[in-house]
């Protein structure tokens, strides 16, 4: 019996995966002239979108671990860009806040995003581009709802 062939440029995963690390390069290089890293601008925006306000529910929307977040949060407090602040609802919780350097720092680098999302399309019109984003977004939400099941 045949093993059944696996065409590595055909694989979605192969796609993501490079795709994932152009990106990050990408965001990395604009970012550099302020000190940051894509995962520092990362927090930055959770905290400046206020998706977020503990360092436990910045591990969801980053995608690292506890201790490299931990660690990214400590340089960005250094640098003056975020604050920890106990929380009124659990003394032993830490609220992260944005600094108002940190504000003005993120609304700054916001447009290092849009101009890596704008090289991401260049070669697509517009109606392939909104294509692409919600195929996507639904890949993304029907992937995020099921990351529990093996």
């Amino acid at each position: 019996m045949e093993k059944e062939e696996f065409i590595l440029e055909r694989s979605y995963g192969y796609h993501f995966v490079s795709m994932a690390v152009i990106i990050k390069r990408l965001m990395e290089s604009r970012l550099k002239p302020y000190g940051l890293t894509h995962l520092q601008f990362s927090i930055l925006m959770n905290l400046y979108k206020n998706n977020v306000t503990t360092q436990k529910e910045m591990l969801r929307y980053t995608y690292g671990d506890e201790t490299s977040i931990t660690r990214l949060i400590d340089r960005l407090e250094s640098k003056g860009y975020i604050r920890r602040e106990p929380c009124t609802e659990d003394r032993r919780k830490k609220k992260l806040v944005l600094t108002p350097e940190g504000v003005a720092l993120t609304r700054e680098v916001i447009q290092c995003a849009r101009e890596v999302n704008q090289e991401l399309v260049a070669g697509l019109d517009g109606e392939e581009a909104e294509t692409l984003l919600a195929l996507l977004q639904k890949a993304h939400g029907f992937l995020d709802a099921n990351e529990s099941t093996p």
